[in-house]
């Protein structure tokens, strides 16, 4: 969740309309109408527009905390980080008694990767003003960003002390909980998801809800689409349980992803999001079937052993493979840029491919693919972007894969619910999912992590997936220059 209570504040507008009552000898000066249209440029999401004409009130007169607050918040939010440091600390100096200020400036830290400065920015803000329930709020984001859950419960709880109904807290709460693989608490804390404004679930108000007890013995089930790629496949591994419980299941997806789900165990037909479903007697979004069937570790691991997806029937792929190779590996080096860029450098990768021995193929899909070519990788990378136009082609070329290296992605999900050997490169602030401190995953028995150390930091991570990729290609070679199989990757 994005840090909370940086709305742009008008309170400057009393103080330049002060100031014009002393200052009419310049009329410039006063700033009022600027002000005005640089407040209403802002509410407006035109934050070029309104840093440009704040900055014309500030080089008239610099010293007016509340406008180098606004610019800060319109600065932070195009990502020019520096400059809003600079402007939150100068407003800082001239109202050192304003919570809002230390806040602003602890998120701006906070996105800046600056954690312990970022804590003491919210610490002076929890000093000021411990009422405000965004305070202990965006404080609770930074402990969570250094993966200390419990000090992040701890806030969180403290900013629901003040408002029990308050969205985002209630929100982090829950994934902070999953984070610990606290699922008694987290399942049924995840559901208000439904109840944020960037997740809407369109209601069906004609047709009950499964609440996971009542029968479906002879009755027609929709698990409705919600979220992204990985979310969905994640998800999708407890659709077979209820399958075993119900007539029929109709499974809603994204166009992408209707290939793999029909392979899913027990789904009778799968539903392009979107589309007019057939009749059906229950419904539920995928998301909340592990609150609903009581999922906890023991039950998610015994759900988890086997793979559950599977490329389509249809799709087969044969793929070059460079004299001398054993070692067939897909790689995908980045992704979506929200909630926050989980990319890897390309050139992280070129050390692993001075081995001959190991064949390189691209599953990336986005613009990203120039990357290759733009580090001068494309004599060691073969780019299957154009050859992939939905999750079908993605699993039926991992087929063929011994090994799948990627960040945090869609096609990590793909790789772990194909059952393949998958190493997933993870940022120091990890996504709920993959908990704190692990090397493997209870989703994915075949998953292998590599975290950062320190945020930002892929040296580490780096180093330890050399040493255990030298180790792997060594293996293989030699197993295949014994004629036997060497698997374990």
């Amino acid at each position: 969740m994005s840090p909370s209570g940086e709305q742009p504040g008008n309170t400057a507008v009393k103080t330049i309309r002060q100031e014009k009552k002393t200052a009419t000898t310049n009329p410039a000066s006063s700033g009022v109408g600027m002000f005005e249209r640089a407040l209403a440029a802002h509410q407006a999401g035109k934050l070029d527009e309104a840093i440009r004409l704040y900055g014309a009130i500030l080089r008239q007169k610099p010293d007016q905390p509340d406008v180098l607050n606004n610019i800060g918040v319109a600065l932070r939010r195009t990502k020019r980080f520096e400059a809003a440091l600079a402007a939150y600390q100068r407003a800082a100096t001239l109202r050192p008694g304003n919570a809002g200020l230390w806040t602003n400036m602890g998120n701006c830290l906070r996105e800046m990767m600056r954690y312990d400065a970022a804590i003491v920015a919210h610490d002076r803000a929890l000093e000021l003003d411990p009422d405000t329930k965004t305070h202990p709020f965006n404080a609770g984001l930074v402990w969570r960003d250094l993966n200390r859950m419990d000090r992040a419960i701890d806030m969180f709880d403290r900013a629901l002390a003040i408002d029990p109904d308050y969205i985002d807290g209630l929100w982090d709460r829950a994934l902070a909980y999953l984070t610990q693989g606290d699922y008694g608490r987290g399942w049924p804390a995840y559901e208000v998801r439904r109840r944020l404004a960037d997740n809407p679930i369109r209601p069906l108000k004609d047709v009950p809800e499964w609440d996971g007890k009542a029968s479906l013995r002879g009755k027609t089930i929709l698990l409705r689409a919600e979220q992204g790629f990985g979310d969905m496949i994640q998800f999708a591994r407890f659709v077979p349980l209820v399958a075993k419980k119900a007539g029929h299941v109709i499974l809603e997806c994204r166009k992408e992803l209707m290939p793999v789900m029909r392979t899913v165990a027990g789904v009778g037909s799968v539903l392009e999001k979107g589309a007019k479903p057939p009749a059906f007697d229950v419904h539920l979004p995928l998301l909340s079937l592990p609150y609903v069937l009581d999922i906890g570790e023991t039950q998610l691991r015994e759900v988890s052993q086997d793979a559950y997806l599977a490329p389509p029937e249809n799709r087969h792929a044969t793929i070059p493979v460079p004299a001398g190779a054993v070692l067939k590996v897909g790689i995908v080096w980045a992704g979506k840029l929200n909630p926050r860029d989980r990319s890897c450098p390309l050139e992280r990768f070129l050390p692993l491919m001075t081995d001959g021995r190991a064949a390189f193929y691209s599953f990336q899909v986005d613009d990203r693919r120039a990357d290759i070519l733009r580090i001068g990788a494309d004599a060691f990378v073969t780019d299957f972007g154009d050859h992939i136009h939905d999750f079908g082609d993605s699993a039926a070329l991992m087929r063929e894969m011994d090994l799948i290296i990627t960040i945090d992605s869609a096609p990590a999900h793909l790789a772990g619910a194909l059952g393949l050997p998958v190493w997933m490169l993870q940022l120091y602030t990890t996504d709920w999912r993959w908990m704190v401190g692990r090397t493997d995953s209870p989703w994915y028995p075949s998953m292998r992590l590599y975290r950062q150390e320190q945020p930002g930091d892929w040296d580490a991570p780096f180093a330890r997936l050399q040493n255990d990729f030298t180790t792997l290609v060594a293996a293989r070679f030699a197993a295949t220059n014994s004629g036997r199989d060497a698997s374990g990757a």
